[in-house]
């Protein structure tokens, strides 16, 4: 696969650009029934107003090999973060 760290619980992929996608994500396929993958996405909610954020939840919703997103929100007033738990929704969780 990739080239990775890994201290403690958390690991850090990089050099993905070295293989097809396909390869790698075959690997995380293989890998996910054994060892869980988790994804830590960092966001402001102004992005969600954005074309970005929306196009990245709608991509991540098709990912078979992540049993859990976890969504880190900044910048958000409670009525803000009331929106972006709807439009987080359609993740599998």
């Amino acid at each position: 696969m990739s080239d990775f760290f890994q201290n403690g619980s958390i690991t850090t992929l990089h050099n993905l650009t070295q293989k097809p996608i396909e390869e790698l994500e075959w690997k995380l396929m293989d890998f996910a029934p054994t060892r869980p993958i988790a994804l830590v996405l960092p966001s402001l909610y102004s992005e969600l107003e954005g074309v970005a954020l929306p196009k990245i939840v709608d991509e991540l919703k098709n990912v078979p090999y992540l049993s859990e997103i976890v969504i880190g929100l900044d910048k958000a007033t409670k009525e803000e973060f009331e929106k972006a738990k709807k439009c987080f929704s359609i993740l599998p969780q």
